[in-house]
């Protein structure tokens, strides 16, 4: 495809405001892991309500995401794109949807822990926070990979790279995580929950590397 056709293409995209429930969708799931990083913040500074609120918040911002998917979904299925570049575009959307979905199962183990009132170690709350701004940092830089996608290759490959870089790190993070909890003098139930928290951020890095994934694929397949 010639370099004016493929602007074309994004620009008939952005005429169909596909792009632009795209763009809408994924500031949804950016402030989802927001409010999931504020809310382990205050959980360290040992301020529950505040954390609980962030919870809250988390709640509507990742139905509110929900939402704008199948408001997308169902734009895609009934409009004029070719069958495979609604396909794709609906990987994408499902790929980012993934990110909201694993932040939210994090904080819900949280939440069980908060409501239990059961002790976790300082430190591994503080380890939780660092997983936490990364996947954050991840989303954001998904979101910007959205914003030059069609525009500004290199900027996309920059912020494409930065994903990628996120995640490595986060891979790392999730193994010396485990490794703290399971050697940590804990009792052995609350091991479970520890790990299923870690498990779902290591599972929101995954689906932001998904999504920036695809889009490369897109850019390639529309070249």
């Amino acid at each position: 495809m010639s370099e004016e056709k493929y602007a074309n293409w994004f620009a008939r995209r952005r005429e169909e405001n596909v792009m632009d429930g795209v763009k809408e969708h994924i500031l949804q799931i950016v402030d989802t892991c927001d409010e999931l990083n504020r809310a382990i913040t205050a959980i360290t500074a040992k301020d529950e309500e505040k954390a609980i609120q962030a919870i809250e918040r988390l709640n509507l911002n990742e139905k509110a995401a929900d939402n704008i998917e199948v408001s997308l979904n169902e734009q895609l299925t009934t409009g004029s794109l070719p069958s495979k570049e609604r396909e794709d575009l609906m990987h994408l959307v499902r790929r980012m949807d993934g990110i909201a979905d694993w932040t939210k199962s994090a904080a819900r183990n949280i939440e069980v822990l908060i409501e239990a009132e059961i002790e976790v170690p300082e430190k591994i709350w503080k380890y939780y926070g660092v997983l936490a701004g990364r996947v954050f940092g991840a989303a954001k830089e998904v979101k910007l990979c959205i914003d030059f996608l069609g525009e500004d290759d290199d900027q996309f490959k920059v912020h494409k790279d930065n994903v990628e870089r996120i995640e490595h790190e986060i891979d790392d993070l999730y193994f010396k995580i485990k490794k703290k909890i399971l050697l940590s003098d804990i009792d052995p139930r609350l091991i479970f929950i520890l790990r299923d928290i870690v498990h779902a951020l290591e599972n929101a890095a995954d689906s932001c590397k998904a999504a920036a994934d695809l889009m490369q694929i897109i850019l390639v397949a529309h070249k």
